[in-house]
């Protein structure tokens, strides 16, 4: 019995695991090319796992199957131009920051080389707008899931002290997030971050730094593994039943000694139901 549907949904559970042990360890942002052109590429590979060579009764789980992991295929596969890409900053401001490991400008970061934050250290940075001065501005930051932009935080910036420069310098970047309710151990790993003040927007990418393997990629790798284990049960279970039909079709193929289609006294006999001689045709 053929079973798409559950090899593509075992599929697609494995994909999604392995995007966010990539994430969370710091080795690639949540894009499309892992949210989605990876669980829609692992999910295609459990449908062939439990469609190809056996036989099925219908096409209708397939095409559900199908339906569901194409879509997310070409989505996904939108992201291959933007491998490379970098920060950027538009309407003439500056953003830069400065960690206990690394220092940068916004347009200097990528997503092979972000910026890395230690939750244990230090964080400075600064925006500047010089010569401008925005007054009573809204602001708003982002991070990008699957090349779809996710508001984490707006509001109105008054700056009454007229400045054209604005920043901050934390001693302990954990306890100020965790201040906020924000638990940086949960957030580990690298993302495209972006926002706007006032007429300035841009975007670049950031990794905090892991502590070890944590909780969240832990769980995502036994997972991946259950539902592997799963999906190969499934394929061989499946295969053996093929084979066992085989079998048996055959010894019944053989047992039929007079050719009518069915294992009756004139294949004991020798002779067919009509009194004919079965071995002589």
């Amino acid at each position: 019995m053929r079973r798409p549907l559950t090899g593509a949904l075992l599929g697609l559970i494995i994909g999604v695991c392995l995007a966010i042990v990539l994430q969370q360890q710091g080795i690639w942002p949540l894009d499309r090319l892992t949210a989605f052109l990876l669980p829609a590429s692992t999910g295609l590979l459990g449908l062939l796992a439990l469609s190809f060579g056996l036989e099925g009764t219908s096409s209708i789980p397939l095409i559900i199957a199908l339906i569901v992991l194409l879509p997310m295929a070409v989505w996904g596969a939108l992201g291959l131009e933007d491998v490379n890409e970098r920060g950027e900053i538009n309407g003439g401001c500056l953003v830069m920051a400065v960690s206990d490991l690394d220092s940068t400008t916004v347009s200097d970061t990528s997503k092979q080389d972000p910026f890395e934050i230690d939750p244990a250290g230090r964080l400075t940075w600064l925006a500047d707008s010089s010569p401008n001065v925005f007054m009573n501005y809204l602001w708003e930051v982002w991070v990008d899931i699957g090349g779809v932009e996710v508001t984490l935080d707006t509001d109105t910036e008054p700056n009454d002290a007229a400045s054209p420069a604005n920043g901050d310098e934390v001693d302990d970047i954990r306890g100020y997030a965790s201040g906020r309710g924000i638990d940086l151990d949960r957030l580990a790993g690298v993302y495209k971050v972006g926002g706007f003040a006032a007429t300035c927007d841009g975007f670049g990418f950031v990794k905090i730094i892991a502590d070890g393997f944590g909780v969240i990629p832990l769980t995502a790798v036994i997972i991946a593994i259950i539902m592997l284990i799963i999906l190969i049960a499934l394929m061989f279970t499946g295969r053996s039943a093929v084979a066992s039909a085989t079998v048996v079709g055959t010894a019944a193929m053989a047992a039929d000694s007079d050719g009518d289609g069915e294992i009756d006294h004139g294949d004991a006999t020798g002779l067919r139901d009509d009194g004919a001689d079965g071995a002589d045709g």
